[in-house]
């Protein structure tokens, strides 16, 4: 039915992934705070940070750098299944309570 949207702060990334630009540590950046954008490939750099090409709703190309630039990575969850799963969650504290309190 219905989508559940979050973003995640600095979450890892993958190539596809939806980003929301929050802070780039480049006063010259063209991508504001707030500019949409997909990764299109992850490397790392010979020191060992992550870093997130990605083309930006803007037009720009800039890259992300793991613990140098701020991002929030846009996940989807179908609310059918959070729901279910939720519920379900519920069922197995309460059956356990039970049990321990020998309500069955």
């Amino acid at each position: 039915m219905g989508k559940k949207i979050k973003f995640i702060p600095n979450a890892q990334l993958e190539k596809g992934d939806t980003v929301i630009c929050v802070h780039m540590d480049d006063e010259y950046s063209p991508v504001t705070a707030g500019t949409p954008g997909v990764v299109k490939e992850v490397s790392k750099t010979p020191y060992g940070e992550t870093v997130y090409y990605v083309i930006w709703k803007n037009g720009s190309k800039l890259a992300l750098i793991d613990g140098v630039d701020k991002w929030r990575k846009k996940i989807e969850d179908d609310l059918d299944d959070y729901e279910q799963i939720t519920e379900s969650k519920i069922v197995l504290v309460r059956t356990k309570k039970d049990l321990l309190n020998k309500n069955f």
